[in-house]
């Protein structure tokens, strides 16, 4: 039987959660996977160079960071569930700095990718807490709007963070971006013990016993719109993450973009995902979830589709690459709000452990992808948009065959 600390937020306290600054934190929360990964990505050659080692080696930064990154959201929804949002979040957030000063004064690939592996674990607390807060504060009749105005600012991290990524390691050198997220990650802590009070004010003593662990499990995968979503997602992660890890390969060193002019062409990309998010909060409160989910996967599954065959007509241009991903991850953006939402509006009672699991999901899933991706074929235009043709075909795929059931929202 759970056993809650059942009480509300003071009036106070509610009122600082649900203000705008507080909000601007969740998002920043949400945000610290792609301004770890996106950051760096500009700076990836040079790195593979400077070490001596082949771009394959370099992509282990990226996916074991993500690795981590995933793994660690399962200890942090379930501990934050028993100990409160704020303990947890300050260790990960305490974590996130410590990796990337091993980052910083690295002096080989194998210390680099350590310290990208501190990072991941600690970066896991943010959207993991996060989100768990947006439940906590919102419930669930404002939780799938809240969550599409997060998805809109979200993705302004990786359109911004490749940009300045590219400026400094133009100006500077690589180990400037770790300078940078660095400081961030001291900003986030800062504001959040100004901006936050503790949300979780139903406490789940026994969250990390076994017994209410296994029947918490339980209850999520036997729960067909949890483990649709949490597939789909997944699934279309994998095609953005193939993007992510592969691109500056491509665009760089295969189609000749500097390094700066990678990071405005990534940021181009990031801004196809926002629009689709701006337009699934106009969708949410008039279609049904399902329905704004099947656009989605249907838009980015055209688009990634007609990326691939240019590639394999022998089109050898950046904007064979970039339009159609614009598209694509327009239809990520559209999909992704109601499909989160759809997840966890059910498991508010557990709401740490159901963005964790989500989250996990979301991570392992789409690195594993890309580890296989990137072992199996060389990094070039036609691999790349195979790949992240292939992920969006299996998302819709998938919910043309389960179609999950509408959320319910009351």
């Amino acid at each position: 039987m759970i056993s809650y600390q059942d009480v509300s937020l003071s009036p106070r306290d509610r009122a600082r959660a649900e203000s705008l600054p507080a909000i601007a934190l969740l998002i920043g929360l949400t945000a610290i996977a792609p301004l770890a990964i996106d950051m760096f990505l500009p700076s990836m050659p040079t790195m593979a160079e400077e070490f001596d080692v082949p771009a394959s080696t370099m992509q282990l930064a990226v996916t074991l960071f993500l690795l981590a990154f995933a793994a660690s959201q399962l200890v942090y929804g379930s501990a934050s569930d028993r100990y409160g949002r704020r303990p947890v979040l300050i260790v990960g957030l305490l974590l996130f700095i410590s990796g990337g000063a091993l980052s910083l004064f690295a002096q080989s690939a194998e210390i680099l990718i350590l310290g990208r592996i501190v990072q991941g674990i600690g970066g896991g607390a943010g959207p993991a807490i996060g989100r768990a807060m947006v439940l906590d504060v919102f419930g669930r009749e404002r939780a799938a709007r809240v969550m599409a105005y997060m998805t809109i600012a979200t993705p302004l991290a990786p359109a911004i963070a490749p940009i300045v990524g590219g400026v400094l390691q133009d100006v500077f050198n690589w180990r400037a971006v770790f300078v940078v997220l660095m400081a961030i990650g001291i900003f986030l802590l800062v504001a959040y013990r100004i901006l936050l009070p503790e949300t979780n004010v139903r406490r789940d003593a026994g969250a990390l016993g076994a017994a209410q662990i296994s029947k918490n499990y339980g209850a999520l995968f036997a729960n067909r719109s949890f483990v649709t979503y949490a597939l789909v997602v997944g699934l279309m992660f994998s095609g953005q993450l193939v993007f992510i890890s592969g691109s500056s390969f491509v665009l760089i060193d295969e189609l000749g973009l500097s390094a700066r002019m990678f990071g405005f062409s990534f940021g181009f990309v990031a801004v196809g995902i926002m629009g689709g998010a701006w337009l699934s909060s106009r969708l949410v409160d008039r279609w049904q979830d399902t329905h704004v989910v099947l656009l989605g996967a249907v838009v980015a599954a055209g688009a990634s589709v007609i990326m691939a065959a240019l590639a394999w007509s022998g089109i050898a241009s950046a904007w064979a690459v970039l339009l159609p991903m614009f598209f694509t991850a327009g239809g990520f953006g559209i999909a992704r709000p109601p499909a989160m939402a759809g997840a966890l509006i059910p498991f508010q009672h557990m709401a740490g452990l159901a963005s964790a699991v989500l989250g996990f999901a979301q991570m392992i899933f789409a690195t594993l992808y890309n580890i296989s991706f990137s072992t199996l074929v060389a990094v070039d235009q036609i691999a790349l948009a195979s790949g992240v043709a292939a992920a969006a075909l299996a998302a819709l795929l998938l919910l043309l065959l389960l179609r999950p059931p509408p959320a319910t929202h009351t």
